[in-house]
């Protein structure tokens, strides 16, 4: 089996290409370029150079000592 990528930037060519894929029973999927626009892009930004609140998490340590305690395990 071989896969190929097409960039199709013209829209007649695409309505030529179509019928031609379906009349041969070829499987496609169609995948459409989103472009983000430059303030999305530094609305982005701030938002990871914000960080966010790493007390809300508590303490990883005790956590996992915590819930690694020796228990009792059945058949043992």
């Amino acid at each position: 089996m071989t896969k190929l990528v097409l960039e199709i930037s013209n829209q007649s060519d695409l309505d030529i290409l179509l019928p031609l894929l379906l009349q041969l029973k070829i499987r496609f999927s169609s995948l459409e370029n989103t472009t983000t626009s430059p303030e999305e892009v530094e609305a982005a930004i701030d938002v990871v150079s914000k960080g966010c609140d790493m007390d809300s998490f508590g303490d990883a340590l005790s956590y996992q000592i915590e819930s690694r305690q020796d228990r009792a395990l059945p058949f043992r």
